[in-house]
């Protein structure tokens, strides 16, 4: 694809991972442009999930910090368990191999595995400049799964042109101005902040979702599942009122914008709905 096809795409059509895959092309045409182009890297012997495509490896350099954090062992069985619980979501199982090519695993040292089936969750991280790295705990399988679309919706949108802070694209907000995050809640964030956490998510709610909804999900996975919506369904709901009132784009943004919010939407009601059937009545924040 030449450069100008390459950053003119169907921007509404990178708003949410595609059937077809649209925008993983996308993605990857964008990334291929770049001042230094991502180049995947080969797995190299690594112990691998996704078919072989995707190395797992330690981190010994700008990771998480020791003592909280620790690295934890490439094979460890809770990687294969996630992976498990992200084909339930068949357009994320798909993405997350053409995207990301290696995963850095981590153990939260203060977690237990009691702590972790109750309250599943992760910490990650990934930087801008390592397209296709992302760093995980793998404590709680459901909560890893979780981190791999996190991580690589935090991709897309630097892809796109949408760093934390500052905007090449899409966003047209003053970078001096402050709004509500809907996940750090302690001070207000820029809105490119405000929208990778939205739109990290919204992947994330997705699955949650997609777990729940999916008919051969175990009792113990489906529980799991209603536990991380009635987390994330209210923050999500916070933040997209957020963006409806704050966010100001490019004509890119606004086609971009207009489906990531009827898809916000679309998983959101669905999310509520879950929950009002579940009997956790937990109200929008």
């Amino acid at each position: 694809m030449n450069i100008a096809v390459a950053l003119a795409p169907d921007w509404a059509r990178l708003a949410r991972p595609q059937p077809d895959g649209y925008d993983t092309q996308a993605i990857l045409d964008l990334v291929a442009h770049r001042l230094f182009p991502w180049r995947r890297r080969d797995p190299a012997g690594a112990p691998t999930l996704f078919g072989g495509r995707v190395a797992v490896l330690n981190r010994d350099f700008s990771g998480f910090s020791p003592p909280q954090f620790a690295p934890a062992p490439p094979e460890h069985p809770h990687l294969a368990e996630a992976e498990a619980i992200l084909a339930a979501w068949p357009e994320a199982v798909a993405q997350v191999p053409e995207l990301i090519d290696t995963i850095q695993v981590w153990s939260d040292t203060t977690q237990t595995a009691a702590v972790a089936a109750l309250r599943p969750g992760s910490s990650s991280h990934s930087i801008e400049e390592e397209f296709g790295t992302i760093m995980v705990t793998i404590d709680s399988p459901f909560g890893t799964a979780q981190a791999l679309v996190h991580e690589m919706a935090h991709h897309k949108l630097r892809a796109m042109g949408v760093p934390v802070v500052g905007a090449a694209r899409l966003v047209a907000n003053d970078p001096a101005g402050l709004y509500r995050s809907p996940i750090i809640v302690g001070r207000l964030r820029p809105m490119t902040a405000v929208l990778h956490a939205q739109y990290s998510f919204m992947h994330v709610t997705q699955l949650d979702v997609a777990v729940h909804d999916a008919p051969d999900t175990s009792d113990r996975l489906r529980a799991q599942s209603l536990y991380l919506l009635a987390r994330n369904v209210p923050r999500m709901e916070a933040g997209d009122e957020e963006l409806r009132r704050h966010l100001v784009t490019d004509a890119a943004g606004a086609r971009f914008a207009e489906a990531f919010f009827a898809w916000s939407a679309e998983v959101l009601l669905r999310g509520r709905a879950i929950l009002d059937a579940s009997g956790y009545g937990i109200p929008p924040l």
